[in-house]
């Protein structure tokens, strides 16, 4: 008789920083549901992965989803999976953060359900070959792949039905993929269907298995699935399907597997994820094409055959897509170098043995794990880095972190500094300047533009906006606008889910072609209005944007200049900028503009030095296109008031940052901060010079 070994579970997830509402709801619908109905099928063997996020959260505010587990667990019904402990992605972090998220968890998972986990869940499933050494050192048995790993290393579909062994540097690690058509089945096609998927797997060899472990929310969460999964019993109908078809499909645990069968051999895989996020890493024109590609081998002879040699890009690939991205990376990076510096500073003096550093230190390191959150890092069909208040929990806990490390090396915090390093790692050096009160970070190659401005008595970094970037989604809202919805009642995976959450989203398709920072210095067409400006299509006149500007530190203030040029009428006028910023202890920034003619003529310039700010809340406040000597915006969410002055009447122009992103209920319009930019239009004769001043107070409202 033809049988069949299935392994399932599931992965259950929220962000750092999500709201409690949110966490709330996915509670209800499906993480409660879900192991509500396991327990009512003892004879279902399945595994589950819980992050630390989440386990965190039902101790606190759920303990009866722990008790239900830990009873499932001790009947020996349910195997659990350890991971980093706040879902990081693995190959972005130092070695040492991958050992120390993982055995957070496993020390967790020992401490609560007197668990001892062999393996581990793969955030995204994105993998790099050096991984199996630092997770074989952590204690790790065994890691879950997609099908794609193993079809990328030539594995047929017959051969993906066990698990292998992989290996860096003597170091192994058993590898077990998740079958993909099962997780697009399960719970989007019929349980007949379902089952028929299973028959037509069986096979005579008694170790032949099949995985399906998968997002948990799919399972409640995504839209449309909590009247499918539970109201309408799927899930209740597979179960029991499986149940009664026990004589020829086999559940048990990973690690039951594992005790029971040997290896199908060795293994070594490429970079890889589940092909989806492939897709999304590539940069927007190659992901389009890409897309087409897929779609134009659907119609062909043996497309499956040549669909195995299709490949995306690599999950580091969003840091080069999105410079958000990788702002947060490199400041976490940096934060995490600070950490072990410090460790490595003390490690051989009396300090390590005074319960109050060690206490220091080890809430430094859990918020650093925690600003490892991987979901604001990257963007799919899912809002991830789109999301402004999951980037906000990222600096939050980052800045935090690094609050208590340059408190307890005993800095002068009062001295202002000017570190000059590599930052972003582009090859250029950026310069940090970190006070007691605030941290600058100027990029000087790139428009002498100010990225990052951390107000660290609120834990904020208050430039945390994002551009307005094309994506190779939107062409399918226009296309959707364009004829209108398909099959609305269909209950659909996430990956296919086209809705839109408003009217006339097509409106506010607008992209930026700079990056939204501050301090951006423009020469704008004379003809450029408010509207122009606010939609990123106007014409420059400058050369500045990009440009390179000299820096110098003058002891509490910092200058930077640029020669460059100006288009304006029918030729080129030397034009010379420099800015000065002066700090104080409060969290405030004193800027001085002076724009120099070095040409032989008098010239027309219309200059707009730009700010931007990242806010929490509503967008319809900030809209504005009037004379005035200020601009405050208050900042409830993130108790922050920002004041903007200058020194006489000015023209100002304060618009919203708004992006059109999807997500998992569908298209959606998002507030990602605010644009100020003051207009002052200038008449320079021949070596003329014109200073102007900017004021920017930020206050932290107790």
């Amino acid at each position: 008789m033809k049988k069949i070994n299935f392994i399932f579970g599931i992965h259950n997830h929220q962000p750092v920083g999500n709201f409690k509402e949110v966490l709330d709801h996915g509670y209800e619908c499906a993480y409660k549901p879900f192991v509500q109905l396991m327990w009512r099928h003892p004879k279902i063997k399945w595994s589950l992965h819980c992050s630390g996020i989440l386990w965190d959260y039902f101790r606190e505010h759920n303990p009866e989803y722990i008790d239900i587990v830990k009873k499932m667990k001790d009947r020996g019904q349910v195997e659990l999976i350890a991971g980093g402990y706040y879902e990081p992605i693995m190959p972005s972090l130092q070695d040492r953060d991958k050992i120390g998220q993982i055995k957070k968890m496993t020390e967790y998972l020992k401490n609560e359900f007197d668990s001892k986990p062999q393996g581990m869940w793969l955030a995204e499933r994105v993998w790099e070959p050096h991984l199996p050494k630092p997770f074989s050192l952590a204690g790790i048995k065994y890691t879950i792949v997609d099908d794609y790993h193993l079809l990328s290393s030539g594995l047929n579909a017959e051969e993906r039905t066990g698990y292998y062994i992989t290996e860096e540097q003597g170091y192994t690690l058993k590898l077990f993929s998740i079958n993909q058509q099962l997780r697009y089945y399960i719970p989007f096609k019929t349980v007949s269907e379902t089952i028929e998927f299973f028959r037509q797997s069986a096979t005579e060899n008694e170790g032949t298995a099949l995985v399906m472990i998968d997002d948990g929310e799919k399972f409640g969460m995504w839209p449309k699935t909590y009247k499918h999964v539970y109201e309408d019993l799927w899930l209740e109908n597979f179960l029991k399907a499986v149940e009664e078809n026990s004589d020829w499909i086999n559940t048990l645990t990973f690690s039951e597997y594992l005790e029971k069968y040997p290896s199908k051999g060795r293994a070594y895989i490429p970079t890889a994820s589940y092909f989806e996020m492939t897709e999304w890493a590539y940069p927007q024109k190659m992901q389009e094409e890409l897309e087409d590609t897929i779609k134009e081998t659907d119609h062909m002879n043996n497309s499956e055959r040549i669909k195995k040699f299709i490949r995306g890009g690599m999950w580091r690939n969003f840091f080069t897509k999105y410079p958000e991205s990788n702002n947060m990376h490199k400041k976490m990076l940096y934060v995490s170098e600070k950490i072990n510096a410090y460790r490595s500073e003390i490690s051989s003096s009396k300090e390590t043995r005074d319960p109050n550093i060690t206490a220091q230190l080890a809430k430094a390191l859990d918020l650093l794990y925690e600003g490892q959150c991987n979901c604001a890092y990257w963007h799919g069909v899912f809002g991830g880095l789109y999301l402004p208040h999951l980037r906000k929990a990222i600096y939050e806990k980052l800045i935090a972190s690094e609050n208590i490390i340059d408190e307890l090396n005993k800095k002068e915090k009062k001295a202002k500094k000017a570190l000059k390093t590599d930052f972003d790692k582009d090859g250029n050096n950026e310069v940090l300047v970190e006070t007691e009160s605030q941290n600058l970070y100027f990029m000087p190659q790139c428009g002498g533009t100010i990225f990052e401005w951390d107000i660290k008595k609120a834990n904020t970094n208050i430039l945390n906006t994002l551009s307005r970037k094309k994506e190779a989604y939107h062409r399918k809202l226009v296309e959707f606008i364009a004829r209108g919805p398909l099959n609305p009642g269909a209950v659909k995976t996430i990956h296919d889910l086209v809705e839109v959450k408003e009217e006339n989203l097509d409106h506010y398709l607008n992209y930026d072609w700079y990056r939204k920072v501050s301090l951006i210095d423009h020469f704008i067409h004379p003809d450029t209005s408010y509207e122009n400006f606010s939609k990123c299509k106007y014409g420059e006149q400058g050369d500045f944007v990009f440009g390179i500007y000299d820096f110098q530190e003058h002891n509490n203030s910092f200058k930077l200049a640029r020669n460059g040029v100006v288009w304006a009428g029918d030729r080129q006028y030397k034009i010379r900028i420099e800015k000065e910023v002066k700090l104080s202890v409060a969290p405030e920034a004193e800027i001085t503009y002076t724009v120099i003619n070095n040409d032989t003529d008098t010239v027309s310039l219309n200059f707009v030095p730009e700010l931007n700010f990242s806010f929490l809340g509503s967008r319809t406040e900030d809209t504005m296109n009037k004379t005035v000597k200020e601009w405050v915006r208050v900042d409830e969410p993130q108790k922050l008031k920002v004041e903007v002055k200058f020194e006489n009447d000015t023209q100002l122009w304060v618009f919203p940052v708004e992006t059109v992103s999807l997500s998992e209920a569908g298209f959606e319009r998002t507030y990602q901060g605010t644009t100020v930019a003051p207009l002052w239009k200038l008449e320079l004769k021949p070596g003329q010079k014109q200073k102007l001043h900017i004021t920017i107070q930020i206050g932290v409202i107790e």
